[in-house]
């Protein structure tokens, strides 16, 4: 997603109106530890798509409801939201290697108590998958905030698209493979086990990220307070500074907007997915995870060409060919007759989201001033999302009027009508960051 919704450049300037000329790399990892810190979050990635799994299929086959499982959906997508400008003010101010590890570490003690919870109160169940839903998404907005902020402190920008490129290969990667071994370890496990498998996941990410500390603490911290004790007040200037730097920039508010309809679609099609594929087309379990399996090997063969695309195509020219392709795999999904129609309209509709996320995230970099880019990022990335918990609150409201089918193509139907209104603020995507 650019999820979500979810993610290159020549060299150029950084700044937001003031054309701030970018600070070289701080320090560099030697190559294998590279690897390694690519590969825990490459593991952190196949732990969130563990969850994506289990979630909401362990919530309909607890309720066969799915305004129930749009439901979920909301409870896992709205504490992210709020949290994210938290999130963005403490990655400008703490090293990233800690936040790691506080996010890693909860999100391991929370897979394994949930697991132990469905269990001990089974009057509960649903209730404890709410809690889990909702920890696990603050804490991955924290990591997510922090992997962000990392990039432009250890990369030059004549570099960041290809490391942009690798970083969404490997959540890409995350997503062919995860859902395989959700679906596999599921047909040989009870789906609830899949929690405490998530817990160890994490366990190990955490354990990765406390080996490449010695590298990770090199990381030097640029925004305006780094070092500083947090206090509320600090956390609530961060936010406002935030605000007023994207307040500053036409082009990326353009983007915003833009991912917010990107974000309406895939959250759409996320939340009807289970009960489409269980319940409208009467598929087993394992057909669900062939499902996101399905889109994540769309968005791999996507990222072969990512790089070589945007080299010959301006930025605006690869938002919409990217944002037609989204549209196009929302209609495939909600006129689909057969599953197979509809595998592979979410296929393209989820697949095609990573060439979408190469070209923001890498625009980001390019005109998000450095001083305050992990805030205002995080301010960014709120927007974006306020579209997720929207997208869940739809289909807990109108599934019981409207097919999930339906519902998924009112959302490409609303999302083309308010593009149109963005046109002038994308179209500044043409023009040199300075001058945007």
């Amino acid at each position: 997603m650019s999820h979500e919704a979810s993610e290159k450049t020549a060299d150029g300037p950084v700044g937001g109106g003031g054309g701030t000329t970018p600070e070289a790399p701080h320090a560099y990892m030697p190559g294998p530890q590279v690897a390694r810190f690519v590969a825990g979050r490459g593991l952190a990635a196949l732990g969130d798509q563990f969850l994506l799994f289990a979630i909401p299929l362990l919530t309909y086959k607890l309720t066969g409801s799915a305004s129930q499982t749009g439901l979920i959906f909301l409870v896992e997508w709205l504490p992210r939201v709020l949290f994210l400008p938290v999130a963005g003010v403490f990655a400008d101010r703490i090293r990233s290697y800690v936040l790691y590890i506080g996010s890693d570490f909860f999100r391991s003690a929370l897979g394994l108590a949930a697991f132990a919870l469905m269990f001990l109160l089974p009057d509960g169940q649903f209730i404890t998958l709410c809690v889990l839903a909702a920890g696990m998404s603050v804490a991955g907005a924290q990591s997510y905030i922090a992997l962000e902020a990392t990039l432009p402190r250890f990369v030059p920008m004549d570099q960041m698209v290809r490391a942009q490129s690798i970083i969404q290969g490997t959540e890409q990667t995350s997503e062919v493979i995860g859902p395989v071994l959700a679906a596999l370890l599921a047909s040989a496990l009870p789906t609830t086990s899949l929690l405490a498998i998530i817990g160890v996941v994490y366990g190990l990410t955490t354990l990765n990220t406390l080996s490449l500390r010695r590298w990770l603490r090199t990381e030097t911290l640029t925004a305006a307070g780094a070092g500083e004790p947090t206090t509320v007040r600090s956390v609530a200037v961060g936010i406002a500074e935030g605000v007023r730097t994207l307040r500053k920039l036409p082009a990326v508010l353009g983007l915003v907007g833009l991912t917010m309809t990107v974000n309406l679609m895939v959250g759409v099609g996320m939340a009807t997915s289970a009960a489409t594929t269980v319940g409208s087309f009467g598929r087993p379990d394992g057909y669900f995870g062939a499902l996101s399996t399905a889109a994540g090997i769309v968005g791999v063969l996507t990222l072969f060409v990512v790089p070589r695309l945007t080299r010959w195509m301006n930025p605006f020219a690869a938002l919409m060919t990217s944002y037609g392709l989204i549209c196009l795999g929302g209609v495939g999904v909600g006129l689909a007759q057969t599953f197979t129609q509809y595998a592979v309209g979410y296929a393209v509709l989820l697949g095609t989201v990573g060439f979408f996320n190469v070209v923001i995230r890498t625009e980001r970099v390019r005109r998000v001033p450095r001083e305050h880019f992990a805030k205002t990022i995080a301010i960014i990335i709120l927007l974006h999302q306020l579209s997720l918990p929207a997208a869940g609150l739809l289909v807990a409201l109108f599934t019981q009027s409207f097919s999930p089918q339906s519902i998924v193509l009112g959302s490409v139907i609303g999302s083309a009508c308010a593009v149109v209104l963005l046109i002038p603020l994308l179209a500044r995507l043409r023009t040199p960051p300075c001058a945007s």
